[in-house]
C-alpha cells in the first residue's frame, strides 16, 4: 500500500507529523510520502528511515492512500492528534528527529575546546514568544495586544546576562530572531535548520519558550528548561485563543518531566534566572 500524508501547519508539525510513519508500517506493509507545508525539516525527514519519500509539491504519483492533516487543538498531544487522523490503532505522544550524522560529528569538533562547561542552546526569539504577568492579571483577562494580559514581554536579553555569568555554562543563540515569519524562506533554509538541529542536539540544554526548536530539541534527545506563560497566554485556563485547563503543548507531555521542565507561568524574570541556575548543574 502507498500511502501519502500531506502535512499542515507549522515546523513543528511537521515534525510531529513524522512520527505517523513509523506507526503506520508497525500496522501494515506499506510505503509512507510526505509532502511538507514548510520546507525547512526536508532533510530531518527524509533521513527518517520510516518515511520513503519527502516533496515540497505534490508528486505526480498514484496513492492508496491520502491523508490531508487537519489542526489541532490542546486537548491531546499533538502526535496523538495526527496519528488519530491516519488511522493509527495505538497513538503515542512521542516522535524522533534524524539528523545528518555528518553535522552532528562537525558540530562535536567545533564545540570540544569548551572544556567542561555546559553547552546551553537558547531561543533567538524567546522575548516576542514570552509574556509577563501576575497570577491577578491572568485572572483578570485585560489582553494588551502583542503584549498578553501582563502588558509586555520578558526581558530575556537580561535573563540572558545574567546566565552569561556563569562560568560553568556556555550559552549558544538558535533559530531566528524575533518577528521572523516562518514562510519567510531561502535558498540557506533547509539547510540551516538542519545544521541548528545538530547544534541543539550537541548541547546539553536547550532554554526558550514552547515552539518548533523547543519541539526541535526535545526529539533530538536535548534536555528542555521552557518559560511557560507563552503557552498560558494563549492556551491556558484563562488563554486568548483556547481556553483549557492543561494544554497538552511541551516537551514534559511528549516524553515526561524528567528531562523536560516547564516553569510557572507566574514566574518573575529573576525567579526565571533562579529556577535555571538550579536545574542546569
Amino acid at each position: 500500500m502507498k500511502i501519502l500524508i500531506n502535512t499542515i501547519g507549522f515546523i513543528g508539525d511537521n515534525l510531529f507529523a513524522s512520527s505517523v510513519a513509523k506507526k503506520l508500517k508497525q500496522q501494515q506493509d506499506c510505503e509512507v510520502d510526505f509532502k511538507l507545508s514548510l520546507p525547512q525539516p526536508f532533510e530531518l525527514l527524509s533521513l527518517n528511515p520510516h518515511i520513503n519519500n519527502v516533496y515540497l509539491d505534490t508528486p505526480n504519483k498514484q496513492y492508496d492512500v491520502q491523508y490531508n492533516l487537519n489542526p489541532i487543538n490542546r486537548q491531546l498531544t499533538p502526535c496523538e492528534q495526527f496519528q488519530i487522523q491516519c488511522g493509527v490503532n495505538n497513538p503515542s505522544p512521542e516522535f524522533e528527529v534524524y539528523t545528518n550524522r555528518s553535522l552532528d560529528e562537525y558540530v562535536s569538533y567545533m564545540f570540544k575546546n569548551k572544556g567542561n562547561r555546559k553547552l546551553v542552546a537558547y531561543l533567538s526569539n524567546w522575548e516576542e514568544r514570552s509574556f509577563l504577568f501576575t497570577k491577578e492579571e491572568y485572572q483578570r483577562g485585560i489582553d494588551v495586544p502583542n503584549l498578553g494580559y501582563g502588558g509586555k514581554h520578558r526581558d530575556i536579553d537580561y535573563i540572558i546576562s545574567q546566565l552569561s555569568l556563569r562560568d560553568d555554562l556556555h550559552l549558544i543563540e538558535v533559530g531566528k530572531p524575533n518577528n521572523t515569519n516562518q514562510s519567510d524562506i531561502d535558498l540557506f533554509s533547509v539547510s540551516e535548520y538542519s545544521l541548528t538541529a545538530s547544534i541543539i542536539k550537541n548541547c546539553d540544554y536547550f532554554i526558550g519558550a514552547e515552539g518548533g526548536l523547543a519541539n526541535l530539541a526535545s526529539g533530538v534527545g536535548t534536555k528542555t528548561i521552557i518559560t511557560d506563560d507563552f503557552i498560558h497566554q494563549l492556551y491556558g485556563w484563562n488563554g486568548v485563543i483556547e481556553k483549557c485547563n492543561e494544554p497538552k503543548l511541551g516537551p514534559k507531555y511528549y516524553f515526561g518531566e524528567e528531562n523536560h521542565i516547564a516553569l510557572d507561568p507566574y514566574l518573575t524574570d529573576e525567579q526565571v534566572i533562579e529556577h535555571i541556575n538550579k536545574l542546569i548543574k
